[in-house]
């Protein structure tokens, strides 16, 4: 480990093979993670079951509740974790600060996250899928400014999204609505377009897609 290590997080992983590459920033530019944490809404058992990748699995309990996390390829994942609740992101980046031995500041200073898309979204009307992933947007930036002030880390925080500007489930202009309703100073948009494999909620659809990076400024 340098002196100065950086590491990043990532919520709402799905399948491993399209895992979100943390260390890209604008203009086609590369800062290199030390080390990542990487957490899923589903269990460990769903997410083997689903997206079944070579993983070592270990039990741990925080403040008293049992939680699953496992290593592959020396990133630390951590399962059942809601991007929305702040006690969630507390709880794991509080695992990967100890486990890496760093401090939660180097973890939860970038945070990146793809395409996020409310559950059930098959099952409601266009406008209605826009709402909720607006609010999905503006409650998980709101969680990470309260989780990062509870962990004490004071300073500038980047929330790196990966989103198609033109997506109909959230445009970019609603996307950045959402991200200042949580809580962001600015968001600003990668003239620079990216290409991408994406995979549905229930990990059935699986599709390449031209997609946009934004960044929302967070300052704690």
């Amino acid at each position: 480990m340098n002196n100065n290590p950086r590491g990043a997080m990532t919520f709402a992983e799905g399948m491993y093979d399209y895992k979100v590459d943390v260390d890209v920033i604008f203009n086609n530019g590369r800062d290199k993670k030390d080390f990542v944490l990487r957490t899923s809404l589903c269990s460990y058992s769903d997410w083997k079951a689903n997206y079944c990748k070579g993983a070592s699995p270990f039990k741990l309990f925080v403040k008293g509740a049992e939680r699953k996390a496992a290593i592959v390829d020396r990133e630390l994942w951590v399962f059942e974790i809601d991007a929305t609740n702040v006690a969630d992101i507390i709880v794991a980046v509080t695992i990967a600060s100890e486990y890496f031995r760093v401090s939660p500041a180097d973890i939860i200073g970038n945070i990146y996250v793809k395409n996020l898309n409310a559950e059930f979204e098959r099952d409601m009307q266009p406008q209605a899928l826009v709402n909720a992933n607006k609010g999905l947007y503006q409650n998980t930036c709101s969680a990470i400014i309260a989780a990062a002030r509870s962990l004490g880390y004071a300073g500038p925080l980047n929330f790196w999204v990966f989103s198609n500007s033109k997506n109909p489930k959230i445009r970019q202009q609603a996307l950045h609505d959402a991200l200042v309703a949580g809580g962001a100073s600015n968001v600003s948009t990668d003239p620079i377009s990216h290409k991408y494999w994406v995979g549905s909620n229930d990990g059935f659809a699986q599709r390449e897609i031209k997609t946009n990076l934004h960044l929302a400024k967070l300052n704690i």
